[in-house]
């Protein structure tokens, strides 16, 4: 991938605030809420496991023989290219979403736009290309756990007889 000599406009994946930053560089600390970011292009050509979260303010290139497979997150503010393997929880881009002709994605998949060739598979999850993307992607991660026990907050679900005195 071709780097940019001179400086480009990022933007934060923590807080949303957009700076500029040189063109070679690599990771830098946003000025809105000091944390480091990630700034280069991450290009994954074999298996690349065992990831929690995997943030860019780059874009992610997945090549044909490229597998990710992340926990929780996957997030590039540049775009995102497949024509491997992707299997995540969650997929967020800033820019548009390429899906190549051999390509898997697994996942929640939300995107400004996309653009998906013919024999591409998106095996599980919703894809969302919403009308106004600024707002959908300051919206939180779905992490609704409903109540599936309610014999331990409610006493008369116990197993055990109740004894009185």
């Amino acid at each position: 991938m071709a780097r940019q000599l001179g400086p480009r406009t990022v933007q934060c994946y923590h807080c949303r605030h957009q700076f500029e930053v040189g063109g070679m560089a690599q990771s830098t600390s946003c000025p809105g809420c000091n944390k480091l970011l990630i700034v280069h292009d991450i290009v994954v050509d074999r298996l690349r496991a065992g990831l929690i979260e995997l943030r860019t303010c780059g874009r992610i290139d997945v090549k044909k023989r490229g597998r990710l497979m992340v926990a929780r997150l996957v997030e590039a503010h540049g775009e995102i290219h497949c024509e491997g393997i992707i299997d995540a929880k969650k997929i967020v881009s800033g820019s548009p979403v390429s899906l190549g002709p051999k390509c898997r994605v697994r996942g929640e998949l939300r995107a400004p736009s996309l653009t998906i060739q013919l024999g591409a598979r998106v095996l599980s999850g919703n894809v969302s290309v919403p009308g106004d993307f600024s707002t959908d992607l300051l919206a939180p991660m779905s992490r609704s756990k409903k109540n599936t026990r309610p014999w331990r907050k409610n006493p008369a679900y116990t197993s055990r007889p109740r004894t009185t005195q």
